[in-house]
């Protein structure tokens, strides 16, 4: 069975093309993101945690958020 068939009843967006980000981080930040991802009932990638992590901030700036202020 092919499970993507679009037959309109999908909510999923089109996933776009993804780029390579390059991120040099402190090592006890990234231990103390690894920590938290550690303790998560259902396992995250660091990858997909950065990525979250973008969109809440982004989104908190589309808000008038003022820490994520334009």
């Amino acid at each position: 069975m092919n499970r993507r068939s679009n037959n309109g009843s999908s909510k999923r967006r089109p996933a776009s093309a993804r780029v390579p980000v390059t991120v040099r981080l402190p090592e006890d930040l990234v231990k103390q993101i690894d920590r938290e991802l550690d303790q998560r009932d259902v396992p995250l990638s660091r990858n997909n945690w950065f990525f979250e992590a973008v969109i809440e901030k982004l989104r908190k700036g589309e808000t008038g958020d003022p820490h994520g202020a334009k």
